[in-house]
């Protein structure tokens, strides 16, 4: 199969609504449902990390902003795989890195 006509297929099935048991499904709304569930995990994985980095350095990552985060943590050694996007994330240390805030920006 070449490669335009994997792409055409790609798009009609992304383009399209499923009808599963009767009821319709958006294929944006799973893609979007995947993303959201994606991201959380993500930023469990990320508190958690922060959480390791203060145990060691009796602060959290004194950075602003997802990549600023992704950067320090990945430097230090606390994570090894990348989110898929380190932009949906908002980090802002705070208090002299004695506490942070970290939220999924929508």
């Amino acid at each position: 199969m070449n490669t335009t006509l994997l792409q055409t297929a790609i798009s009609l099935i992304i383009g399209t609504v499923f009808t599963v048991n009767g009821i319709a499904i958006h294929a944006d709304d799973i893609t979007n449902q995947a993303k959201s569930a994606v991201n959380g995990t993500n930023i469990h994985q990320l508190a958690t990390a922060v959480e390791v980095y203060y145990s060691d350095h009796n602060s959290y990552p004194n950075v602003s902003g997802g990549e600023a985060l992704i950067d320090e943590l990945e430097s230090e050694g606390y994570i090894r795989n990348r989110p898929i996007d380190p932009n949906v994330f908002k980090y802002e240390s705070e208090m002299n890195g004695q506490d942070y805030s970290l939220k999924v920006v929508e």
